[in-house]
């Protein structure tokens, strides 16, 4: 069985859940636009994470299902937003909530969707101590995300960055919220905050990873397996840690041209071909895939030291699936 296969069955109690929770109510068009999104599909990577690594410590996982939930309900509602921000027309494939919506009620669908996350929590049938510490890891993790963001978005006026702060800014904005669910599913679990601490840093590893492999695929990966056009970080300019690596690495000459096709908003196939080559010539592609496989098997080396089980079994295949994909 695929691991796809594995991930939609392992999440069908989150999808459930989603589905409770997100009913449409009136105002009508809020609760249409909150479930817009969140319904659309995804992969739903951060809960079967938080469930996997609850019954990994030994734990019930149908107890982290609430939380399990709240989490891609956070994921979706910074979703909505980027959205937004980045004046994005489609997400998961359809059109994207501000475009069907409108921007105010775009605004108010992610509010309402942030506040919905810490009454899933809330409700949720784990003891008060553990309910606590849930609340206030997720505020706090939304914090961070939110700095991340900014740093994106700061990172945007520069013309290359400190490959040292985009590490950072991808730990904030993608991979702490991979760090909650392990976190929280291991406190669910019945694990103090030492071990819970120690698999939310797995969790940050394997998700910098992700985003660095997802880096490393758009330059590499074919438009069939990606599902959209390769190359489309070159295309939209994007200075990913490959473009930063790159720029960093190569030559005076090749620098300057990898720049003018980046700056260029009318560049071609051949432009995009010619950037991924000086990525290659420089060692930049080899650098981004060798730091995102080291990732992930930082992330291995902590999962192996719990006994043998179906559920670290599934962990493991799903980690190597977030940094493996595609090739």
């Amino acid at each position: 069985m695929s691991i796809k296969i594995k991930l939609a069955e392992k999440a069908r109690d989150v999808e459930k859940a989603l589905h409770d929770y997100l009913i449409i109510r009136e105002p009508k068009k809020l609760y249409e636009a909150m479930a817009h999104i969140p319904l659309a599909g995804g992969k739903r990577l951060r809960p079967v994470m938080a469930q996997l690594t609850c019954e990994m410590v030994g734990g019930d996982g149908k107890l982290s299902i609430p939380f399990a939930a709240s989490l891609e309900v956070i994921h979706n509602f910074t979703l909505v937003h980027d959205d937004v921000m980045d004046d994005d027309d489609l997400r998961h494939g359809v059109a994207a909530c501000h475009t069907v919506f409108g921007l105010p009620t775009a605004i108010l669908a992610g509010d309402s969707l942030f506040a919905y996350a810490f009454e899933m929590i809330a409700e949720s049938n784990v003891n008060d101590k553990i309910k606590s510490e849930l609340v206030r890891h997720t505020a706090y993790t939304v914090r961070r995300i939110a700095e991340g963001q900014q740093m994106d978005i700061n990172f945007e006026e520069e013309e290359t960055v400190d490959p040292e702060l985009y590490l950072e800014m991808i730990r904030l904005k993608t991979s702490i919220l991979f760090g909650s669910a392990a976190y929280g599913g291991a406190l669910i679990g019945g694990k103090e905050m030492e071990e819970a601490n120690e698999l939310r840093q797995m969790a940050i590893w394997v998700g910098l990873g992700f985003q660095i492999w997802d880096d490393y695929l758009d330059a590499t990966a074919s438009a069939e397996i990606l599902g959209k056009p390769s190359g489309s970080d070159i295309r939209q300019g994007k200075r990913t840690l490959l473009v930063i690596e790159a720029l960093n690495r190569t030559n005076n000459e090749d620098r300057k041209e990898l720049i003018n096709i980046l700056d260029d908003s009318n560049n071609t196939d051949d432009d995009v071909k010619r950037a991924v080559n000086i990525m290659s010539d420089c060692g930049a592609l080899d650098n981004c895939r060798e730091q995102a496989l080291g990732y992930l098997n930082g992330a291995k080396k902590t999962i192996a030291k719990y006994p043998e089980s179906g559920a670290r079994t599934m962990l493991e295949e799903l980690l190597e699936y977030m940094v493996t994909r595609g090739h």
